[in-house]
């Protein structure tokens, strides 16, 4: 912080020293070139002050305030010269300018800077790259600590609620955002604890571990890897991180079959089938000969329809003095057996029930997490008075399961319970 403002002094220093030579006019000038100079250098400030206002560092009032007064100071110095011949006088004006100069740019400088910058940031961790633009920066500090309240709040929750799986998970998700890793990775162990053997969790605790380690996926994160596949040997995911976990441990054979199996499955994904290439072919180097692509059977994108819900949710009348016409209504669908996170999910709010809604592939979270991935479905509809996504006490819910992914039929909701914790 001290550091900032020695430089930030020694900088206004040496802009005013720049200024002096010109203002002084070194003892005496002449009535007429003096004019000449006052105006150039006023057209000078006027430039410096229009650019601090572009910056936003002055606000339009003080911007307004120090242009009048350098358009009043010129004119008291232009209407106080002698006519063109007349002899050399004493730069007097120039050394009121000049001081005026040395109180008025410091603390116009000083005062737009803490009304208008983002000074919290010198003693704050802000992530590399935002410092450049003190408005952005303090924009984004403040969304990380709205952020990070967030994160304390299901924290809170979840210590009321250790057997909420999806919290967990939401909470590992939210530390990887925040670049909290080993945190990531505690949470997602618990996710791991509740719901065993789901490969998107599975993954995503190994790659928390693996930013936790440096980026390296040797260990723990490889053996949640392999533990993924066992589950889902098609998942593109864990065919990608395999293949470079077989690369560190310097087995370039069974990386190349993992990336040739992935290939596949990248044929609407031009940009990641061409990256995965690339892999193939520097691993294929390191062997020193081409490994034959093994004749897989994959499901694809292209495989698989897409699926289609349509769902139709209404209130029971019972409820309705319970909700508010602008609470929101959430409505989505989770797989029977499977991972707890929505695989498709529409937001409304009470005041447009009763409405039909469409639950599609379109809306998956992930790509592997999609409606037409698992045979049969869970379709809730809940009412949340706080708009939180995770259920809470008084919010009312209503459920139809299980649902066939591929139904044609309309799926009729009633919300007509109450959540009581």
């Amino acid at each position: 912080m001290t550091l900032f403002w020695i430089i930030a002094a020694l900088m206004l220093l040496a802009a005013l020293a720049l200024l002096a030579p010109a203002l002084l006019g070194r003892g005496t000038v002449r009535g007429q070139d003096r004019d000449a100079q006052n105006v150039r250098i006023a057209r000078e400030r006027l430039q410096e002050l229009k650019a601090e206002f572009e910056r936003g560092v002055l606000n339009d009032a003080d911007y307004e305030n120090a242009r009048q007064e350098l358009e009043q100071a010129l004119l008291v110095d232009v209407e106080d010269e002698a006519p063109a011949a007349a002899p050399a006088i004493p730069n007097r004006s120039g050394r009121v300018t000049l001081l005026v100069l040395l109180v008025a740019i410091p603390a116009l400088t000083v005062w737009g800077y803490l009304q208008l910058g983002t000074p919290q940031i010198l003693t704050s961790a802000v992530p590399q790259g935002i410092a450049g633009n003190n408005q952005a920066a303090g924009s984004v500090v403040e969304q990380t600590a709205s952020f990070e309240e967030m994160v304390t709040r299901l924290v809170e929750r979840l210590q009321r609620e250790p057997d909420n799986a999806e919290g967990w998970f939401m909470l590992g998700r939210s530390y990887m955002t925040l670049g909290r890793y080993n945190e990531a990775a505690e949470a997602f162990r618990h996710a791991n604890e509740l719901v065993s053997d789901n490969p998107n969790i599975l993954l995503r605790y190994a790659d928390a571990l693996a930013m936790a380690q440096g980026g390296k996926l040797t260990g723990k994160p490889f053996t949640l890897i392999k533990q993924a596949l066992r589950v889902n040997p098609d998942d593109a995911t864990g065919l990608w991180l395999a293949g470079i976990g077989y690369e560190e441990a310097g087995d370039h054979k069974q990386a190349i079959l993992h990336w040739h199996k992935l290939l596949p499955q990248l044929e609407t994904d031009p940009e990641s089938a061409q990256e995965v290439r690339k892999m193939i072919a520097e691993a294929e180097a390191k062997l020193g000969h081409k490994v034959e692509a093994p004749d897989v059977v994959s499901k694809t994108p292209e495989a698989t329809s897409p699926a289609s819900i349509k769902v139709r949710v209404e209130l029971d009348p019972a409820l309705r003095d319970k909700a508010a016409s602008t609470d929101t209504v959430f409505v989505f669908a989770r797989a029977l057996s499977g991972p707890p996170m929505p695989l498709a999910a529409v937001r409304k709010q009470v005041k447009d029930l009763p409405f039909e809604v469409t639950l599609d592939d379109a809306m998956a979270m992930m790509p592997q997490l999609k409606l037409s991935g698992f045979p049969e479905v869970r379709i809730s509809a809940r009412i949340s008075k706080s708009g939180n996504a995770i259920a809470q006490n008084g919010d009312l819910q209503g459920e139809v399961a299980p649902v066939k992914s591929n139904t044609h039929d309309t799926v009729n909701i009633l919300i007509d319970t109450q959540i009581k914790k």
